[in-house]
């Protein structure tokens, strides 16, 4: 259906009369209304549109109904042309003194008006009101008089007549949405930034925000500036004015539901109340008015905080992470609290590249900051408000040490044990190595004191450097008091306080109160070597219980570059590695061939190389390394965990002592010639494993 079929009907109608010809013309009225309200703007729809209109105007006219004639010239006036047609506006000259019989006195009073003798214009109309002549026909003429009155004027006359004369404008039934009331909402957002009595938030209600045109919803440009909607000036100076709005009003009636879009109504209505917020915030920040920007940023989450999120609800938490630095760094965690971490965006968790620099997440940024604050406050938090957070950080970063420890220590706060110790099973088989990492998994175990124990003396184990063993001697002096082994107690007390001494740093109060509790308890232990050895395999074997056994053979040793031993082993199949001699106690006495069992952890390692052809992008490949966690004896015989493979040796190199086999299945092999002296055509079985060697090219 187009704009053609609303011309045929009219055509029809000219041939018929009376109700027949008003029932044709309605039929075309009724779907060039449709047209309109799809597309306003469209021409031959505009033209459709208004000469249906003109000739039921005409119709109602030669049937003596001035009144609904009226009624359709009215809407032929609201209908803003995108080209003047001179048809059309012959047509409405034509029908207007037809139509209203004050026409002259109303074009007269509109000519005054234009020229600048405001005071005359309004008198014909105070006659027209007083004479009980002013009818709806007149609201438009009338509308504009007023407003071009107050603007040219505005200097000259009382907050009291301005708004007086405001009021006889909204009392009005023009045409509304038009360029007129919009205007008319212009003035009231510049009238009231010189004048406090004006609000201009119970304006705008009155005003009626669903009049609101499509073009005062959108940005404008003028000699190459952009300039903000007049519906966000407004809303700006809601802000700047400090008044007391009703968001949820303005979110139920203001409607900015744009085709282009992707942002919901709701979001946009509360980002152009939310922006000029932010911008007030950093301006205050920029004058230094630290006392007023604290209250700014409180007021701000009790005003905004309760409702969706949205693009200026992130900036500002934005500038409040970097706002709230050094002494003022305390603030923020409340500040994030309230201001709703469910409220991220989906881009808040994804990396800024700004200026070649890559920056990191607000989310994360957010979730750090606020874990220092209660890492370094004495205060107690309750910090179970931030768990979902974290959740969905460690989901999003799962290789984030950092992310996943401060995660693992608030649920231990919480008290949420099990799910600490399951990110701490995580995070020991990548990072089993540290020593801070045993420290904070002993967290976990406050009643069990055996894994507190190994924990603790596993994490001295590995830490090298005494400047950072203080706080894990006294847990662990603390955990052997508790559980009565009082001279083990004294000698990780006697460590710690000798270092200190030594480094001329005070002692703790828990020093003190383990002291205390030990008071006139002597040892003649040197060290706790034995309770180390007791209690680490303790609580190795909780760490990874969930792993599987494997077993291995030592096949190789050799010295390094740096002359340290390294060891071998295979299972034989699809796992081998190398450590060094020394990292196990128990394999420091091994020799070639004996069985172990490990507990191993699959590393998954992502390579970037080059491809075969220079024309192609590099491709990822995935390698996997074996790493041992702890290692038990076997009573296995040597060499026993490999498969057996028959062969016949077919070449015996003396020079190198390499024997050259092939075995049944055709595949060459070979072997050092050891003690037995084989001879070519020989048969052997052996314990076969392959020796894989990476090639350096030079």
């Amino acid at each position: 259906m187009d704009s053609k079929r609303v011309f045929d009907l009219r055509n029809e109608a000219k041939n018929l009369e009376g109700i027949s010809k008003l029932n044709k013309l309605t039929e075309a009225l009724n779907i060039a209304q449709r047209l309109f309200s799809i597309e306003p703007y469209d021409e031959w729809i505009q033209k459709a549109f208004a000469y249906t209109l003109i000739d039921l105007s005409k119709y109602y006219i030669s049937n003596k109904n001035v009144s609904q004639a009226g009624i359709y010239y009215n809407q032929l006036l609201s209908i803003n042309f995108q080209e003047e047609d001179t048809i059309i506006e012959s047509q409405k000259n034509f029908l207007r003194p037809k139509i209203d019989v004050n026409y002259s006195e109303v074009q007269k009073a509109e000519e005054f008006s234009k020229i600048g003798n405001h005071q005359d214009a309004l008198n014909i109309f105070k006659n027209f009101i007083a004479e009980n002549r002013l009818a709806e026909l007149h609201h438009e003429a009338y509308g504009w008089i007023i407003y071009r009155y107050i603007k040219d004027k505005e200097a000259e006359l009382t907050s009291t007549q301005v708004r007086t004369l405001l009021k006889d404008y909204m009392n009005l039934k023009n045409e509304r949405p038009s360029m007129l009331h919009s205007m008319i909402l212009n003035f009231g957002l510049h009238y009231s930034k010189d004048h406090s009595d004006f609000n201009l938030y119970n304006f705008f209600k009155l005003w009626n925000p669903s009049n609101l045109r499509s073009e005062d919803k959108e940005k404008q440009h003028f000699n190459g500036k952009e300039i903000p909607s007049i519906t966000a000036r407004v809303f700006r100076e809601f802000t700047d004015k400090d008044l007391a709005i009703d968001i949820d009003y303005l979110i139920e009636n203001v409607n900015l539901k744009s085709w282009n879009s992707s942002v919901s109504p709701t979001r946009q209505v509360l980002d152009l109340l939310r922006e000029p917020f932010f911008w007030r915030l950093f301006t205050v920040h920029k004058e230094n008015k630290q006392p007023e920007l604290w209250v700014l940023f409180n007021k701000y989450n009790q005003t905004f905080s309760k409702y969706e999120k949205s693009k200026w609800h992130s900036e500002v938490l934005n500038i409040a992470e970097r706002y709230m630095q050094e002494t003022e760094e305390w603030r923020f965690l409340e500040f994030f609290k309230n201001w709703n971490p469910e409220n991220l965006l989906d881009e808040d968790w994804k990396e800024v590249k700004k200026d070649e620099n890559t920056y990191k997440p607000l989310a994360i940024k957010c979730l750090k900051k606020a874990f220092d604050i209660i890492k370094t406050q004495s205060k107690e938090f309750n910090e179970s408000w931030l768990l979902p957070i974290y959740s969905k950080a460690v989901k999003l970063f799962p290789n984030d040490e950092w992310l996943l420890r401060e995660n693992a220590l608030l649920l231990i706060k919480n008290n949420e044990l099990e799910s600490a110790i399951e990110i701490y099973r995580k995070l020991i088989l990548e990072l089993g190595d540290k020593s801070y990492i045993w420290n904070e998994f002993s967290s976990c175990f406050a009643t069990n004191r055996d894994l507190k124990i190994g924990m603790l003396a596993k994490a001295i184990q590995l830490e090298k450097n005494e400047d950072f063993l203080g706080d894990i001697h006294l847990e662990l002096a603390k955990a052997l008091c508790d559980d009565g082994l009082i001279e083990n107690c004294l000698v990780e007390l006697n460590s710690y306080k000798r270092h200190r001494e030594l480094k001329g740093w005070r002692l703790s109060e828990l020093f003190n109160e383990i002291s205390d509790k030990t008071k006139n308890q002597n040892t003649t232990l040197k060290d706790n070597r034995s309770v180390y050895e007791k209690y680490v395999p303790i609580a190795e074997q909780y760490s990874y219980k969930e792993i599987e056994w494997t077993e291995a053979v030592l096949v190789d040793k050799w010295k390094n570059d740096e002359d340290k031993e390294r060891i071998a082993f295979t299972n034989g199949k699809t796992i081998d590695f190398s450590i060094g001699s020394r990292r196990f106690s128990l394999l420091k006495q091994s020799s070639v061939g004996n069985v172990y069992k490990f507990k191993l952890h699959k590393q998954e390692i992502k390579k970037e190389v080059e491809a075969k052809f220079a024309w192609l992008a590099k491709t990822t490949i995935t390698e996997y390394k074996f790493i041992p966690l702890i290692v038990e004896k076997t009573d296995k015989s040597d060499w026993s965990i490999l498969d057996d493979v028959y062969a016949t040796i077919d070449y015996i190199n003396a020079e190198k002592k390499v024997i050259h086999a092939i075995t049944a299945d055709n595949k060459e092999v070979f072997f050092s010639q050891g003690k037995i002296l084989y001879q070519v055509g020989d048969f052997i079985k052996a314990k076969l494993f392959t020796k894989r060697i990476k090639w350096i090219y030079r």
